[in-house]
């Protein structure tokens, strides 16, 4: 965490951060699993994130959108809903937030963080958070170790979908930092693949029944390089494969 609040601290005078304190509330993490569906592969249309363009009083539905109000510290490689910085050779961090809400009602700002380690075929994704300015009914997360080719440049899971693990916890307070996967966070392995990644998948439900569905949000991490020693290596700064981002809105 302090690397997280370092970062932050960095873009303060240009930033306008809210909803950064943790709930003092615990809440109950279950072992619910999630649904099947991986917005990253391409199986959920994002719908949700198609009225980003309109003001909020003229938005239908359900909708979530980058933060345009946020300014990206400056080293990392960076998309609309956040950045990846460089560590060290096996190690990467991201840092990222965005805005959901229900026609023209903004519900909430989100902020995620994750840390990516490479540890020859192993990877661990910890921290691996969500946060919400608003209170949430449930978080569920999924983690997937994924493989990179000119066939699929986006990233594929590995080994049949074999190392998806998911996880679900709530309900949750206002503010409240979400550890998804607990203290060990999302491990995978896979030591084969010339380049490989990690898929970060987080949803959440809104406690009214005003506002149905869940708002999702995926995050790919950059390409590791198996080199001649079995160790997976990122470049400096991260090189991401296609599509390594997305939000949206599933009605179930």
């Amino acid at each position: 965490m302090v690397k997280r609040f370092v970062r932050l601290l960095l873009t303060a005078a240009l930033v306008m951060v809210g909803g950064l304190s943790a709930s003092t509330t615990p809440a109950v993490a279950g072992s619910i699993p999630t649904t099947t569906t991986k917005a990253y592969i391409g199986a959920v249309t994002a719908s949700g994130a198609d009225q980003c363009s309109s003001p909020v009083s003229a938005r239908k539905g359900a909708w979530v959108c980058p933060d345009t109000s946020k300014v990206r510290a400056d080293g990392g490689t960076c998309s609309a809903l956040g950045c990846w910085y460089y560590v060290a050779n096996y190690w990467a961090e991201f840092s990222g937030d965005g805005i959901y809400g229900y026609n023209g009602t903004t519900l909430g700002s989100t902020e995620f963080f994750i840390e990516v380690q490479f540890s020859g075929g192993s990877s661990t994704s910890k921290p691996f958070q969500f946060e919400s300015t608003r209170g949430t009914k449930q978080v569920r997360a999924s983690g997937e170790r994924l493989y990179l080719s000119s066939a699929h440049p986006e990233g594929y899971p590995v080994s049949g979908g074999s190392t998806r693990r998911t996880w679900s916890g709530g309900p949750y307070g206002a503010g409240a930092l979400v550890n998804c996967f607990g203290s060990g966070g999302y491990v995978g392995y896979e030591s084969t693949v010339a380049h490989a990644g990690v898929a970060h998948q987080f949803d959440w439900t809104d406690p009214s029944s005003s506002y149905p569905g869940r708002w999702y949000t995926f995050i790919k991490s950059p390409k590791f390089h198996r080199n001649s020693a079995g160790a997976y290596n990122l470049d400096d700064p991260p090189q991401m494969g296609s599509a390594w981002y997305g939000s949206g809105w599933d009605p179930s």
